[in-house]
């Protein structure tokens, strides 16, 4: 029982922080694209 809570606890952990480095990566490539654009004009 402790062992598979462990595991599950692990793999919650593991696909939040995926979940959250892939909203922060969508973030910085709109702040990026907003960047260039003003660069252009």
């Amino acid at each position: 029982m402790q062992i598979s809570f462990f595991v599950k606890l692990v793999l919650f952990l593991a696909i939040y922080c995926i979940s959250d480095l892939s909203i922060k990566n969508n973030i910085l490539r709109k702040v990026m694209n907003r960047a260039n654009r003003a660069k252009k004009v």
